[in-house]
């Protein structure tokens, strides 16, 4: 039922993706399967911040947050707090985006997990460059470059170089006032299979 919902949440069909995860929380939820609880949670979690409608996003990531960390989910947590950035980042919230960010960025260290890594590092360049501190957002987006290039991601590379001009473009005075939105966004794994 996740990888369903995923399918037509990644076609844009939001109604039915959600229908589609809440049948998947519920079988979840019967089975006693708390990391693909919390995983759904997540997705859920995103169909609603693509709707317009953070504040339920943020119920939702929250939710998956307590059950990440009662099964000691570390990655899965730093997916999530990312996620609860992004949900404050669209509401304008860059104090508690970045908060959330900063609690992400550790624990993909520690997982090792290189492409979140990365993801993190430019959300936070989005903060400060919403905030105005555009050296301080120039210095995270050039980590987060870094990091893209060592893995192979040239659609995160491409993301990132983009921040950097568009950052560049604002500061010029031409873009002034533009915002940079949350580059990296994180998609839970669907599948509840675990290795």
């Amino acid at each position: 039922m996740n990888n369903i919902g995923s399918v037509y949440s990644n076609r844009g069909d939001l109604v039915q993706a959600l229908d589609f995860y809440q049948q998947a929380l519920r079988i979840l939820r019967e089975v006693g399967d708390r990391p693909g609880e919390a995983a759904t949670l997540n997705n859920i979690g995103m169909v609603h911040d693509d709707r317009g409608d953070p504040e339920q996003a943020l119920d939702f990531f929250q939710h998956a947050l307590r059950i990440l960390r009662q099964v000691g989910d570390r990655a899965g947590e730093a997916t999530t707090l990312n996620n609860i950035g992004l949900a404050h980042h669209n509401r304008g919230e860059l104090k508690q985006a970045l908060d959330s960010y900063q609690q992400a960025l550790p624990i993909r260290r520690q997982v090792g997990d290189r492409d979140g890594e990365a993801a993190t590092l430019n959300n936070i360049g989005g903060v400060y460059s919403n905030r105005g501190d555009l050296e301080q957002a120039l210095d995270f987006y050039q980590q987060a470059l870094r990091i893209l290039r060592e893995v192979g991601d040239r659609a995160g590379e491409a993301t990132t170089l983009n921040n950097i001009v568009a950052m560049h473009h604002n500061r010029g005075g031409s873009g002034a006032g533009s915002r940079i939105p949350p580059a990296g966004r994180d998609h839970p794994p669907t599948s509840t299979s675990r290795p």
